[in-house]
């Protein structure tokens, strides 16, 4: 009964309330909230770019790793790729999507990174999302780490091990503070393996999936914790590498 109200409903919602393109706001056929000549105002990042931190190298003319990005930064994974740069349209995308609840949003994000990183993600035993804490999840209602890897993992050959990590306590949310010590010491929140997964990645590669990478402190957590349990190599995959100018 629900489903036949709502297939009658829908035609009227979509024409009471269009949806829009979040940037140019010209209506859109499908349920995602950018046009496709705004999703190639992304800047991506191609090749060169830091083998350490991902960050991509034109802004500072130097091959060395790590990269004028990195060079005063410490982390505990082995390298980050990211899709794009963390300014203007893909930061707004990805504040939609986290803080604006727009879902749809992971179908583009998960197209983007299976189009550009398929070859990195594949060279990887599982694909495991940061996890959230239980009262940012209440408060969001989703993981959106969660829901792109699970649907990276429907098209790609990867197993996604959605519970692996588990977060516990609370802190203010990474993407406020600016000073990496700072972040690390806001880290109140300890990751752990849990229990029936501790086998499981032993001596596995590892590819822990965020959304955005500046310092990196959340993503060395998560790496110290599957190193610490056995994990072979860990490296991170992130929609957003955040640069210095």
């Amino acid at each position: 009964m629900g489903a036949k109200v709502n297939s009658i409903l829908e035609p009227v919602l979509s024409l009471l309330f269009p949806n829009r393109c979040a940037f140019c706001q010209d209506i859109l056929d499908s349920s995602c909230c950018i046009c496709d000549k705004c999703l190639i105002k992304i800047e991506f990042i191609h090749p060169p770019f830091c083998e350490k931190c991902g960050a991509p190298l034109f802004y500072r003319e130097s091959m060395k790793v790590p990269c004028y990005q990195c060079q005063d930064l410490k982390f505990d994974f082995e390298k980050n790729e990211s899709l794009g740069v963390y300014t203007e349209s893909l930061k707004k995308l990805i504040h939609l999507y986290k803080f604006n609840r727009r879902r749809s949003l992971n179908r583009p994000f998960t197209i983007l990174l299976i189009r550009y990183k398929k070859e990195y993600i594949k060279r990887h035993d599982f694909l495991i999302p940061v996890p959230l804490n239980s009262s940012r999840y209440s408060e969001r209602g989703f993981n959106q780490s969660s829901l792109i890897t699970d649907e990276i993992s429907r098209h790609i050959e990867i197993t996604c091990l959605e519970d692996c990590l588990k977060r516990t306590g609370a802190s203010r949310p990474q993407s406020s503070i600016h000073s990496r010590d700072m972040r690390l010491k806001n880290l109140t929140d300890r990751f752990r393996v849990r229990e029936k997964y501790k086998e499981t990645i032993r001596g596995k590669n590892i590819l822990v999936f965020d959304d955005v990478l500046t310092t990196g402190a959340t993503s060395s957590a998560c790496a110290k914790t599957l190193y610490n349990e056995g994990a072979g190599s860990v490296d991170i995959l992130t929609l957003a590498r955040a640069v210095k100018a």
